[in-house]
């Protein structure tokens, strides 16, 4: 039996063939693969991140069997448990206080907390929307996850301290599954 390929470029070779498949095929959103997906995601917005997507669908429970619909839908709910295991995290002190900022970056703490809470109600906005095939206003909802993110970065420079590097990786993630969703739901409209 042959082994499938794990590099990131033969992951990433692999979603262009299968775009370009689909495409020649006359392939219907319902039958859309991951793969297929988040290729044509990223041909339609550069920042889109093929690999990463793919593994965020890949580890989701029935993202496999989604259509184009689905998969945006699927992306704004992994945004919500993004966001939600970022305010876990600071609650619950996986990510301790950065000890520049003294007093003021444990409050700058709690402005993460409440921004990364915000960013979680974004993403759930944006799947009620979805939900109801209100595809600008999930867009807007989307969109407004990186300023959200940007809010907890100020608010710990502003208190002398920088980002640990945990709550750095749920704001890069947090702000690459809105660039997924809304060019997902680019796709759709």
């Amino acid at each position: 039996m042959k082994k499938a390929p794990s590099s990131p470029l033969a992951i990433v070779t692999m979603a262009v063939v299968a775009v370009a498949w689909a495409s020649s095929t006359g392939l219907r959103a319902a039958e859309a693969t991951i793969e297929s997906t988040c290729a044509a995601a990223a041909a339609r917005d550069r920042r889109v991140d093929t690999l990463f997507c793919a593994q965020q669908f890949l580890t989701y429970h029935g993202a496999a069997e989604a259509d184009l619909w689905g998969l945006a839908r699927t992306a704004a709910l992994i945004g919500v448990s993004l966001g939600d295991d970022a305010v876990f995290d600071v609650h619950e002190g996986t990510i301790h206080d950065p000890p520049a900022g003294g007093a003021m970056g444990k409050a700058a703490m709690g402005e993460c907390a409440q921004a990364y809470d915000a960013v979680g109600m974004a993403f759930a906005e944006a799947a009620d929307e979805l939900g109801a095939r209100l595809f600008e206003r999930a867009q807007e909802r989307f969109d407004r996850v990186a300023p959200l993110v940007r809010r907890c970065d100020a608010a710990l420079a502003v208190a002398g301290a920088r980002t640990p590097p945990v709550l750095a990786r749920y704001g890069a993630n947090c702000q690459q599954m809105a660039v997924i969703g809304a060019a997902i739901t680019n796709l759709i409209k």
